[in-house]
């Protein structure tokens, strides 16, 4: 099965705005610019699994706009060969005791580019918002490249904002340890990869979107 080929597959737009006391899981696998609309009472996991890189940059926007509404935003980026990922998020809160998290988890292989800026934006009529990013990168190729932009613009001041970014390679000793136990090359550097991935993995709440995500991980480790 393929990502389009699931229900929950959505081709982003220009606009989109999901409804008051909404329940979704979205998942797409390209990103486009686009605005989306967060209205009350909404619980919102958007997936973002993406395999081929793109020049231009590209900019979403997630606009908080009704109380008691929670987004998770996660991204998974597997980057080969010469391919380029430039996105931006922005979570612009507009009202309160709004939630939303980003976490966008990278592994990166050849000569391969990931260039992630996200914004906090919380205006100040957004007290008792909670909001958060984190990108986390898993180099396998000493020539790959990332950059991350956090940050943060806080205009109310009953509220939990924060950001973290790391990047880190293949434990070598680990990987030699793996294979002295006869695992080989690949089958370690999946094992690896697929711990790499699993904190996020953890968060989707589709047993069958998790499934197919690990399996694309697997069949993505080279």
């Amino acid at each position: 099965m393929e990502i389009r080929d699931l229900p929950q597959f959505v081709q982003l737009t220009e606009n989109l705005t999901l409804d008051s006391n909404s329940s979704q899981i979205l998942i797409t696998d390209n990103l486009e610019n686009s605005n989306i609309h967060i209205k009350e009472n909404c619980d919102i996991t958007f997936i973002a699994y993406l395999e081929k890189g793109w020049k231009e940059n590209k900019k979403i926007t997630f606009n908080l706009e009704g109380k008691n509404s929670t987004l998770n935003f996660i991204a998974f980026i597997i980057a080969k060969e010469n391919d380029t990922f430039p996105f931006e998020t922005l979570s612009n809160h507009t009202t309160t005791n709004t939630n939303a998290y980003y976490y966008v988890r990278a592994v990166q292989y050849d000569k391969s580019k990931v260039d992630y800026t996200g914004m906090l934006k919380i205006n100040p009529q957004a007290q008792q918002t909670d909001s958060y990013l984190a990108h986390h990168t898993l180099m396998l190729s000493p020539n790959a490249k990332t950059n991350t932009t956090p940050s943060l613009e806080i205009e109310a001041d009953d509220v939990a904002a924060g950001h973290a970014a790391t990047m880190g390679r293949v434990d070598e000793e680990l990987l030699f340890y793996l294979q002295s136990r006869g695992i080989n090359k690949k089958e370690a550097k999946d094992m690896l990869v697929k711990g790499f991935m699993q904190t996020e993995l953890e968060k989707i709440p589709s047993e069958e979107i998790r499934e197919l995500l690990t399996e694309k991980i697997e069949n993505s480790v080279c």
